[in-house]
């Protein structure tokens, strides 16, 4: 009995034996009241870890030392506005301090506001609105329903740490040549240019941000759908990349083709090894399909990819170290019986694409059966978008999964369940989970020819079965330069629960 006891174990151990990530450090236990919190962290510059936490009652900033210490801790009241709206679109080191670009509701109206962080001790030295949206009617809203593009805001950084750019989206402004609206800062936070998206030969009422592509350290590309609908003047659509140089109050723009209408869904991700920007769209009709675009040599190529029943849901697209880009791919069920909508989400289906010809060069199998119930998700790029983490039914933080490529390798980090981690190593039939509760962090290193690659515990496994260590992957940074991968790790202890900043060489 003892002998039929261990083999599981055994097993497991030794299907978890290839080189593991190295744990360098990891912050003291901070124990919560179990109240939902947005987290983030940045490495930053001058080798200090930046952490941020945001819920309805307190914000909490701590910064840590190049050794990994804490060297300062600060509890401040949150940004005012509507917390169940808080969501972090950009979080930057400027000139040693931090910037974080937090939007939210202030008096029935969407803003994005500029919260200026000390970066020594903490203290908040700025908090200011940059960008407002047009307030949104009932009526105006139902038009998100038919097509119009959702209003928001996008942010990304600027090469070599030279600032950041930010996109704002205000799809119901009157004027069409201003619903898209483009800045790039500098790293004092000044404003360096300011320019609108505006429709090529007033041609289009539509226009429907993708993506940045920041190419250079003064140049930033955007693309987007120019496009009509049958009741705006007919179904046209061209796919428009435009170019804003830091200090221009101009775009510069060019038309990189035609296309039936704009895609049900898309994103679009940036790849400074390759210089290439990838577009990944679903169309109910044709499928998944991917488009690279030259910045430089402003051209577009396209390639279907998969029919639509032929493929999971796209969750994320990700630019690896050697220029190629990583489509994952979710199969996920939705049921709905009376008022209770349930998600069955299974295997992960992750697909290396050249850049080049958007081929498939490298295809793994992520097993995996987790169920949710009355949640409120995107079948859709539910994990690359950023959701109101506070808000009621909302996902978990700790539902969305990391991909990293890192010092020629690349990972897939993601929380699940210890038993059905093993299942999946050795083709056993999975079980239904249905909660958080008792899964772990694990992270599956996207090597070989096996489809169901090597899987190890992220973090060291728990020392009593009912502790558990789960990763919160949205709040996680890299630096190339250190080779250093920082992760909030959210730790349960008997029944303390808590979390510790842990800090790996890759």
């Amino acid at each position: 009995m003892k002998y039929l006891f261990v083999m599981p174990v055994f097993l497991l151990l030794c299907l978890m034996s290839h080189a593991q990530i190295k744990m360098k450090a990891q912050s003291p236990f901070l124990e919560n009241d179990k109240r939902t919190t947005i987290q983030r962290v940045l490495l930053m510059k001058n080798g200090c870890t930046f952490y941020l936490g945001i819920n309805k009652k307190e914000m909490t900033v701590n910064i840590y030392s190049p050794k990994f210490k804490l060297s300062s801790s600060k509890q401040l009241p949150p940004p005012v506005g509507k917390e169940s709206a808080f969501k972090v679109k950009g979080l930057y080191d400027t000139n040693g301090d931090i910037t974080a670009l937090v939007s939210t509701i202030l008096e029935h109206q969407v803003v994005l506001k500029r919260l200026v962080f000390d970066g020594k001790n903490g203290a908040l030295k700025e908090d200011s609105v940059i960008s407002q949206l047009e307030k949104v009617s009932y009526f105006k809203h139902m038009g998100v329903a038919v097509g119009v593009p959702e209003p928001d805001f996008f942010s990304q950084a600027m090469p070599e740490g030279n600032g950041y750019a930010v996109v704002s989206v205000n799809s119901f402004h009157a004027d069409r040549n201003k619903r898209i609206a483009v800045s790039i800062y500098g790293t004092d936070n000044k404003e360096l240019s300011h320019a609108f998206y505006k429709s090529p030969e007033e041609k289009y009422k539509y226009m429907e941000f993708l993506g940045l592509a920041p190419f250079e350290k003064d140049k930033l590309g955007i693309l987007a759908y120019g496009y009509n609908t049958a009741a705006s003047g007919g179904k046209e659509c061209e796919l428009i990349f435009g170019q804003l140089i830091a200090g221009d109050t101009v775009l510069t723009m060019d038309k990189l083709g035609t296309t039936r209408k704009p895609a049900n869904a898309s994103i679009a991700k940036y790849n400074p090894a390759s210089k290439k920007l990838m577009l990944l769209t679903m169309d109910t009709r044709e499928g998944y399909s991917t488009t690279v675009v030259d910045p430089i040599g402003r051209i577009a190529k396209s390639n279907l990819l998969a029919k639509y029943k032929e493929s999971g849901a796209p969750q994320d697209l990700f630019a690896n170290e050697d220029g190629t880009f990583t489509a994952v791919f979710e199969s996920i069920t939705i049921t709905n019986i009376h008022t209770l909508k349930k998600f069955e989400m299974k295997d992960y289906d992750v697909k290396v694409l050249s850049e080049k010809d958007m081929e498939i060069v490298q295809h793994y199998r992520i097993p995996r059966f987790q169920r949710r119930d009355n949640t409120l998700r995107s079948i859709f790029f539910q994990n690359a978008n950023e959701y109101f983490e506070l808000a009621y039914k909302e996902p978990s933080a700790m539902d969305a999964f990391n991909y990293l490529s890192a010092n020629g390798k690349n990972y897939l980090f993601l929380n699940d369940n210890p038993d059905n981690v093993e299942r999946g190593q050795t083709g056993e039939k999975l079980r239904e989970i249905k909660s958080l509760e008792k899964n772990d962090a694990f992270y599956y290193k996207l090597s070989g020819t096996k489809e169901v690659p090597a899987v190890d515990y992220l973090f060291d496994k728990p020392a009593e079965n009912g502790d558990h260590n789960r990763g919160v992957f949205k709040a996680c940074d890299y630096s190339a330069d250190k080779q250093l991968y920082v992760v909030v790790k959210a730790e349960e202890q008997g029944k303390h629960t808590g979390s510790r900043l842990v800090w790996m060489k890759l």
